[in-house]
């Protein structure tokens, strides 16, 4: 393994609450998100952020989110995706030991939904910042690109430092 690997945390975009869909696993993106997921996906191909692997959850509004940043990423995503049952909703046990069960990969998404997200942020990155407020530090379509200072078999707390943050509301529209 590399002396460190990335790992980027991305919460779905924008989902519409009242689409008239059953269920939450069903639930599509909102105008909004259709914006907001197409943006991050040219911020994170801008900024050589793509990771070589996604793990995602396979809800609805995830696989938009991910089609949707392939589109302003101009590349096919999917090919690089797998679609994880136990992301969805996964919480910070379940997460972290899909990242232990990782390999030897250098670059990796977890794409997928709060509070396990903002979690998973939380014990990796030593931060009163981030910690002190978690809902305001991972809105929807927020993206945080992380450095491991450890192997994925060794996740822990404090392993990780933020490299790069973006959310669309501080993107350009």
């Amino acid at each position: 393994m590399p002396d460190s690997s990335r790992l980027v945390l991305m919460r779905h975009a924008k989902s519409a609450w009242f689409s008239g869909e059953g269920d939450d696993f069903s639930r599509p993106l909102s105008d909004r998100g259709i914006r907001d997921a197409r943006q991050i996906g040219r911020w994170l191909a801008e900024g050589a952020y793509l990771p070589d692997a996604i793990l995602s959850s396979p809800s609805r509004r995830t696989r938009q989110t991910l089609d949707l940043m392939a589109d302003g990423a101009e590349l096919d995503l999917d090919a690089r995706t797998e679609w994880r049952d136990e992301l969805y909703h996964a919480n910070l046990g379940t997460l972290r030991n899909v990242l232990r069960g990782l390999g030897a990969r250098p670059a990796v998404m977890l794409l997928g939904h709060n509070p396990g997200l903002e979690q998973l942020l939380g014990l990796l990155v030593d931060d009163a910042r981030l910690s002190a407020d978690h809902a305001k530090c991972f809105p929807t379509a927020a993206v945080y690109v992380l450095e491991l200072a450890c192997a994925w078999s060794d996740i822990k707390a404090g392993c990780a430092r933020v490299v790069a943050q973006q959310r669309p509301k501080m993107l350009l529209r």
